[in-house]
């Protein structure tokens, strides 16, 4: 007997073919939102793109109006700017120029292990063994001790804006003579030389007088030599703005 259902079965769906439709159906549709989606990138490609000209375009419009606003700025008001620098470079070659004459003079008058040029920044100082200027003991300066001033003094007079004048001595006590102390020795000794200084001709106003008695030695005063070596008078010598020497 011919069953009933059977001209029915090519019209009904087992369940494969009904999850094969719902998976193509499913795939379309994701087709579809993607499609939409590439489209929004791309706008928001070309977007972003316009920016940027846009920002670019806008910086360097405001480069070149601070560019034409520091054209106004003085450099010398700049530090590091050229006129800064020139004037660095005449000082030292000011100082360099007042050292290699103070060794000048003092190798070729002999001076040499009685006097110790030093040069430190902005300054230069020079050392004189106290028996180059005086007797021992005493403020009085010697023909020896004029005679190397005298030396000394002319550069003093072509360089110096200001010159400090330092008294210095040993620790031995002061006993009996006129000074009694090494204070007073070290200050009237300042004050001799500073003296001598203006007679030959350098201006009294860019000179001062300083005593250090024994507070401020070179070396041990344990011994003679030591001792002998803390007896002395330094220049300290701030150099003046108005001589500049040509560096060979």
């Amino acid at each position: 007997m011919e069953n009933p259902n059977a001209s029915l079965r090519p019209f009904v769906l087992n369940d494969d073919d009904f999850h094969e439709d719902e998976s193509s159906s499913q795939s379309l549709g994701s087709r579809n939102n993607d499609s939409w989606m590439v489209a929004y990138l791309d706008l928001m490609t070309l977007l972003l793109a316009l920016f940027v000209i846009m920002g670019a375009l806008s910086h360097a419009k405001a480069g070149v109006s601070l560019q034409g606003k520091s054209e106004t700025v003085k450099t010398s008001d700049i530090p590091g700017s050229p006129k800064t620098m020139d004037a660095t470079i005449e000082r030292q070659g000011q100082k360099k120029g007042m050292e290699e004459d103070l060794r000048r003079v003092i190798g070729s008058n002999s001076l040499g292990g009685v006097m110790a040029v030093k040069a430190t920044p902005g300054l230069i100082r020079l050392q004189m063994d106290a028996k180059l200027l005086f007797p021992i003991g005493q403020a009085e300066m010697s023909e020896a001790g004029v005679d190397a001033l005298e030396k000394v003094a002319t550069l003093f007079r072509e360089y110096a804006k200001n010159i400090e004048v330092e008294g210095h001595t040993d620790n031995t006590p002061m006993i009996g003579g006129r000074h009694h102390s090494n204070w007073s020795l070290s200050s009237d000794r300042a004050v001799s030389v500073v003296e001598k200084l203006i007679r030959l001709g350098v201006p009294a106003e860019k000179l001062h007088a300083t005593a250090y008695a024994d507070t401020r030695p070179l070396t041990t005063n344990a011994t003679e030599k030591g001792r002998a070596k803390n007896r002395r008078v330094e220049f300290v010598v701030e150099m003046g703005p108005q001589h500049t020497r040509q560096r060979q």
